[in-house]
């Protein structure tokens, strides 16, 4: 089951309807040319229209279970205490946003912004 809320969490979130994709932060490593290089880190940023997006297709798409998993999925990639940690950015807008749909859920969580950058092993 856990599979499957995180696979429909990253089709969510990597969504470009919902997603601007240029707000997200990717770093790669470095690699020979003509190769690919490694992806070290990334986060996706959320703002109050993406955040808006987010909502609407959570509620649409999902049965009130399924989209209570999705929901507290995405509550654990930005929170920063997580081995996940912060791999979803929000602005306050955002996390208000989604706070408003936990609330409509009926679930118990309070997401906040602020989320660091994740750190590039290279430095």
């Amino acid at each position: 089951m856990a599979i499957r809320t995180t696979k429909r969490v990253e089709t969510l979130l990597s969504n470009k309807k919902v997603n601007k994709e240029s707000n997200d932060y990717r770093s790669y490593g470095r690699t020979l040319p003509g190769h690919t290089p490694p992806l070290f880190g990334q986060q996706y940023k959320f703002g109050k229209a993406e955040a808006v997006k987010l909502s609407k297709s959570i509620v649409a798409d999902y049965t009130p279970a399924t989209a209570k998993r999705v929901l507290k999925e995405i509550h654990a990639r930005s929170s920063t205490n997580t081995m996940s940690k912060g791999t979803v950015a929000l602005t306050r807008d955002a996390a208000a946003e989604l706070n408003k749909l936990a609330t409509q859920l009926g679930v118990e969580l309070k997401f906040v912004s602020g989320q660091e950058r994740p750190i590039h092993p290279v430095g």
